[in-house]
């Protein structure tokens, strides 16, 4: 006799007790006085169970921040209020903001009008005065001129006499120092003269440059540079103004959705600061079952299946629901994984925290569960022995992976419920040997 294999059931995984069936003497079918196969068997037990337990949570639960640091002028709402989307529910001061905007709106009017003026050019009135500027340059500077020359003949005439003051003074000639000392100081005073004079021309001639440049770059009219940085300039205002403008509109917090107000933080008189939660806003017209659901059980689970839901708080009641979501990762602390489902909830019979329990649909709730033990492959093919009468029958069956020791079954007309199949089926158990339970 084959030595049995030990099978070792674990208490949530049973399903049925193990039946021994009593040895009834019979002969195996086409084997005269021959010994029934010794067999262990087990009870298919109930199909299995399809229930998963979970918590209801609102469908949308947004916390509501300020985008913007300020002072709570209002606060429209307390918790419980009902709201629209687009309702106000907190206003924030907005004189400082408000300022803002007009300093950044005077700005970019400015820059705008310095780019148009550029862009058309100068007008002919601009042209007739840069002219005249350029000839009064033109009369400075040949008044300039003319005085240059006349200071340099003087300091000429200014040169000779003090040189020959200069000569006569050292021949002893009858120039005394009195007469040498008045040629020098008039040759002194000559020389500054004409450098002064020489120093008023080239003033007088930058002048003349300078104005003839103006009139020549009005003629032509601005660069390419020039108009681009003037647009840059607009444009940074322009985005300026876009930034000052979305802080004054932040400064009014509005409803993102319709929902109910369950939570609120802040008061008049408060300083809202960004990213800081002031209110909860939830909608609960729909809601969702959140599950954790093991990895036995997940492949039983797929998005957009119809399932009912039961309150553990509301008896007697059935909800409609369908899975939403089904997540491919499990979580990171456990070997289960999220799943959510959708329950419509228009009477506002569930609020959030309460217990469900999620039953799938009929067909997922009909299979069975067998030990992977007493399936047997073949031609690509899955079979069990089930035992009728002491006889063994085999049994086409359709499995699906549940663990490593279990699977899955559908009942069909010949694998029911509380059917009794073989554990270990030995090789020498055809379809109809007779066998014998131990």
């Amino acid at each position: 006799m084959r030595k049995r294999k030990q099978i070792i059931v674990p208490a949530i995984l049973i399903l049925a007790a193990i039946v021994i069936l009593p040895g009834c003497g019979a002969k195996v079918s086409g084997q005269a006085d021959s010994a029934a196969v010794p067999i262990q068997v087990i009870k298919v037990g109930q199909p299995a169970t399809a229930g998963l337990s979970g918590k209801v949570i609102p469908d949308q639960d947004i916390k509501i921040v300020s985008k913007v640091a300020g002072k709570v002028a209002n606060v429209n709402v307390q918790e419980g209020s009902k709201v629209k989307q687009g309702d106000v529910l907190v206003q924030l001061e907005t004189s400082d903001l408000t300022q803002q905007v007009k300093q950044a709106e005077s700005a970019l009017v400015a820059a705008q009008a310095k780019l148009v003026d550029t862009k058309a050019g100068a007008r002919s009135q601009e042209i007739q005065g840069l002219q005249s500027a350029v000839s009064a340059a033109q009369g400075a500077y040949q008044q300039a001129t003319a005085a240059m020359e006349q200071a340099k003949a003087g300091l000429d005439l200014a040169t000779s006499t003090y040189n020959r003051l200069r000569n006569s003074y050292d021949s002893n000639s009858g120039v005394t120092q009195e007469d040498l000392d008045k040629g020098t100081l008039d040759y002194e005073k000559a020389k500054a003269a004409s450098e002064q004079a020489q120093g008023a021309q080239k003033a007088a001639e930058a002048q003349l440059q300078g104005a003839e440049a103006k009139l020549q770059l009005a003629k032509v009219g601005p660069t390419d540079n020039t108009i681009s940085a003037l647009q840059a300039d607009v444009d940074r205002l322009n985005a300026g103004l876009e930034l000052a403008n979305s802080g004054l509109s932040n400064a009014t917090i509005t409803a993102p959705i319709d929902g109910l107000i369950v939570k609120k933080s802040i008061s008049v008189g408060e300083l809202a600061q960004p990213g800081v939660q002031i209110l909860s806003l939830v909608n609960m017209d729909q809601v969702q079952v959140e599950l954790s659901v093991s990895d036995s059980q997940i492949t039983q689970v797929k998005a957009g299946m119809q399932v009912d839901v039961a309150i553990q708080n509301l008896p007697n009641q059935t909800f409609k629901g369908e899975i939403s979501f089904v997540s491919p990762v499990a979580n990171a602390n456990s070997n289960t994984f999220p799943v959510k489902v959708k329950v419509d909830n228009k009477d506002g019979l569930l609020f959030a925290g309460m217990v469900a329990e999620v039953k799938l649909n009929a067909a997922q709730e009909s299979r069975l569960e067998v030990p992977k033990s007493a399936i047997i492959k073949k031609d690509q093919k899955e079979y069990v022995f089930i035992v009728t009468d002491n006889t063994a029958h085999l049994v086409e069956v359709k499995t699906e992976e549940k663990n490593q020791d279990w699977s899955y079954v559908l009942p069909t007309d010949k694998l029911k419920a509380n059917e009794q199949i073989v554990v270990n089926p030995a090789d020498k158990i055809a379809e109809g040997t007779k066998v014998k339970a131990e």
